[in-house]
Formats: structure tokens, C-alpha cells, sequence
């Protein structure tokens, strides 16, 4: 009799491990599954059970700045040359596609965007992406990601564009300690070499004259920076979790 029992105990403490061990199995390949979904591309969708809001956050239509070398030139596309007798330059600020943009315009933008990632990361707690990115906490953030109309993959994107957000801020106050409102330096001691933050370099350096310069600066696109959806898509998520 003791036998029999001693028998049956140690089928059921074999079938308990046997459960336990199909279930570790099992949550191991939703991580995987959840990992390979939040770290795909960010224009792709998310079709995992519980998260089927479609990505709307592309990062790379996320609007950001860096600078471009002008060279003065005369109409006879001669480079003017200063009173040293170095070639003049301006440095002007540009978007993604190469467009010039006023310091104006682009300062405010990039507050904007920054105020609405921070607002976003506040209430979502960077903890829960982070834990997200490692595949091990997708689930937490499912119904707070689709409250705001977005999906994880957008939520961790926008964690990351934080990271970025301070860089962004710091070069376009460089921007304004070094040139003045035409891109032209403020000293003969600003070199386009030394400002590593701002990209200035010759090798995508263009030519214009004062006439060009002067007529983009007094253009409508200059001042106006154009919405974009995947800007949208951040602002009015953050619309809703302030």
C-alpha cells in the first residue's frame, strides 16, 4: 500500500514539473515573439494578440536639424572673399531634405516635439519601455499604448527619440551662440571645423549668392516649418496623456 502511494506522489510531483516546465516554455517564446515585434522597423505593424493598433511613428520623418556651409559667391559664381582674404561663408540651418530653415522655426518645432516625448515618457515610465526593448515587458505597456492611439513599437520609439531630443536641443543653441540671423559668424574666431555638433562641413557644401540667401530668408517656407503624420501622431499622443 505505502508503495502504491509512494508511486502516485511521484507521478504527480513528475507531472507538476512537466507543467511548469511547458509553461516557462511557453512565456519564453512570447518574449521572443514580443522582442521581434517591438524591434522591427517602425513602419511596419504590430500584429501580436492584444497590440494590433498599426505603427504611426516613422522615425525618420521625425522632423530634426543639423547645418550646411554656404559659400558667398557673385553672380559669375565667384566665391567673395572677406577682408583677410578667406573665402566668406554662412552656415544655414536645414532639415532632413536639405530645405533652410529659420533658427526661429526650428527652435520651435524642436521644443515642441521634445515637450511632447517627455510628456509621453513621463506617463508611460521609460522603466516599462526599456523592459519592453529586452522582450520581458510588452504586456505592460499594450493598453496604455493604444489609450493614446498608438502601438508599443511607437512607444518605444518614442523612447528613444528622447535620447536624442537634448542633442537636438543643445546644437541649435550652439547654432545661435555662433552665427547671427543670415548664418554669418558672429566672430572671425568661429570655425565651421571646431562646431563637430552642427555637421558644418565642405563636404556637402553648396554655393549661393547674397540674392539667393537673402530671398530664402524672406520666403514663407523658411519660417513655416510643415507638419508631418508621424509628428502628429506624437503630439496628439501627447495630447492625451497630459
Amino acid at each position: 500500500m505505502k508503495t502504491l502511494i509512494m508511486k502516485l506522489l511521484l507521478c504527480v510531483a513528475v507531472l507538476g514539473v512537466s507543467q511548469t516546465m511547458s509553461a516557462q516554455f511557453s512565456l519564453k517564446k512570447l518574449a521572443q515573439s514580443a522582442t521581434k515585434a517591438v524591434t522591427s522597423d517602425g513602419s511596419q505593424e504590430t500584429k501580436e494578440e492584444g497590440d494590433t493598433v498599426q505603427n504611426k511613428i516613422n522615425m525618420a520623418d521625425i522632423p530634426s536639424y543639423t547645418c550646411q556651409k554656404v559659400y558667398v559667391v557673385d553672380e559669375n559664381g565667384n566665391r567673395v572673399k572677406n577682408a583677410d582674404g578667406t573665402d566668406k561663408w554662412a552656415a544655414q540651418l536645414i532639415d532632413k531634405n536639405g530645405n533652410p530653415v529659420s533658427p526661429e522655426a526650428a527652435e520651435a518645432q524642436v521644443k515642441e516635439i521634445n515637450k511632447g516625448i517627455l510628456t509621453i515618457a513621463a506617463k508611460v515610465g521609460t522603466g516599462a519601455a526599456i523592459g519592453a526593448i529586452s522582450g520581458g515587458g510588452k504586456g505592460a505597456l499594450i493598453g496604455l499604448a493604444a489609450g493614446l492611439g498608438l502601438s508599443v513599437t511607437d512607444i518605444i520609439n518614442v523612447v528613444k527619440l528622447k535620447k536624442d531630443s537634448n542633442k537636438q536641443k543643445k546644437a541649435l543653441e550652439l547654432y545661435r551662440k555662433s552665427f547671427d540671423e543670415e548664418g554669418k559668424p558672429l566672430t572671425a574666431t568661429v570655425d565651421s571645423k571646431t562646431l563637430k555638433e552642427l555637421n558644418i562641413s565642405d563636404d556637402n557644401a553648396v554655393s549661393k549668392t547674397t540674392a539667393q540667401i537673402e530671398k530664402e530668408i524672406n520666403s514663407d517656407a523658411y519660417k513655416t516649418i510643415p507638419s508631418n503624420e508621424s509628428l502628429d501622431a506624437l503630439l496628439g499622443a501627447a495630447a492625451k496623456a497630459a
